[in-house]
């Protein structure tokens, strides 16, 4: 009994191998013609992998045929077993094949990373592989405390950074707390910058009149946060000493709109038209109000353009705000402008392709 059960298994054996063999194309690769193995391996067959099979050279290990390796497209490349996904496309006995996943002939047929940004996919020796572009990505915003980097993965994300924002005011002292920026509001101390006057309320001033110390020099009052003349105080209109409306203009304190002017400095607008002091408008040509720059920023008028004033990003048409000045668009400060298509990405002036 044991004979003929061995007999089958060996049949059954038999069956799959030669079902394995076959599997990866239409039938196994003929080779030269041989006597013996040994011919297989001569310099006229040189097959490495290949045996003697009805007097034909064959792949002896199920599922390989006689093939030149995938990327090798010399006229006499170098033949030897190999499954089909490694065998060159078009290759006869793999015809009908379909290419396993991660395969490939060129760069263009591999997937990149999960973000464009950290790397690109890349065909090495017949198969996908990812290069992964670890740490900061060029494209930054300046100031947000934060810092945009790939992982190993392949992904980007936001890591706290010591990357104060420079809103360009002296007297405020710029600092990141944790990822955020935050200006903390200098106040009572010499204005940094100038070394003349003292900050107050986030400014830089001559005098605060609720404070008497220190003084204004050579005898001068403090109406407010001016250093002026006595007579600028004492709550009437002198026409000895100049002054255009009451207590203000001419060596006194700028005039509010409405009041008498003479010229512009009289008024608190930069604007004298026909004797009176102006409200501040987009269009007067003068950086008054709560204009970030001249006739532009904030709520009510125009973006700021490249060079103007500015508080904040959105001040400006780039969108970039730095110490008080907008910045020209880059490819590389983090937000979409100028003719890009994305952000720092498309158009003329940047070369990297927008993502899908």
């Amino acid at each position: 009994m044991g004979r003929p059960i061995a007999r089958c298994a060996a049949a059954l054996l038999f069956l799959i191998t030669s079902a394995t063999f076959f599997a990866c194309g239409d039938g196994p690769y003929v080779g030269g013609r041989c006597a013996t193995t040994d011919h297989c391996q001569s310099d006229q067959q040189n097959v490495p992998g290949t045996i003697c099979i009805d007097e034909h050279c064959e792949c002896g290990e199920p599922g390989k045929v006689i093939c030149c390796a995938r990327g090798d497209d010399t006229p006499n490349c170098f033949e030897e077993c190999r499954t089909c996904d490694e065998c060159a496309e078009g290759t006869e006995e793999c015809s009908g094949v379909p290419v396993p996943p991660g395969s490939c002939e060129g760069d263009a047929e591999c997937p990149g990373p999960p973000d464009p940004r950290c790397g690109v996919g890349r065909c090495a020796d017949g198969a996908c592989v990812v290069e992964i572009e670890r740490g900061p990505i060029a494209s930054q915003i300046r100031g947000d405390c934060k810092v945009e980097e790939c992982t190993a993965e392949g992904r980007v994300v936001s890591v706290a950074a010591v990357d104060p924002y420079d809103d360009g005011n002296q007297c405020t002292l710029d600092a990141c707390e944790i990822d955020e920026p935050r200006h903390l509001v200098l106040d009572g101390v010499a204005c940094p910058a100038s070394g003349a006057g003292r900050c107050h309320e986030g400014a830089c001033v001559q005098c605060v009149d609720t404070d008497p110390t220190p003084l204004c020099p050579g005898g001068l009052a403090c109406d407010g946060v001016w250093c002026v003349p006595e007579h600028c105080v004492n709550g009437a209109r002198d026409e000895g000493p100049r002054e255009t409306g009451l207590d203000c203009g001419g060596s006194c304190r700028p005039c509010p709109s409405s009041e008498r002017c003479e010229a512009a400095t009289d008024c608190e607008s930069g604007v004298c038209t026909n004797g009176s002091c102006m409200i501040p408008t987009c269009s007067d040509g003068i950086k008054n109000g709560l204009e970030a720059g001249v006739d532009c920023g904030k709520l009510w008028c125009p973006r700021c353009p490249v060079g103007g004033g500015c508080e904040t990003g959105a001040d400006c048409l780039s969108g970039v705000c730095w110490s008080g000045v907008c910045q020209a668009p880059t490819c590389t400060d983090g937000v979409q402008n100028g003719d890009e298509a994305g952000v720092d990405c498309g158009g003329a002036a940047c070369a990297a392709a927008c993502p899908e």
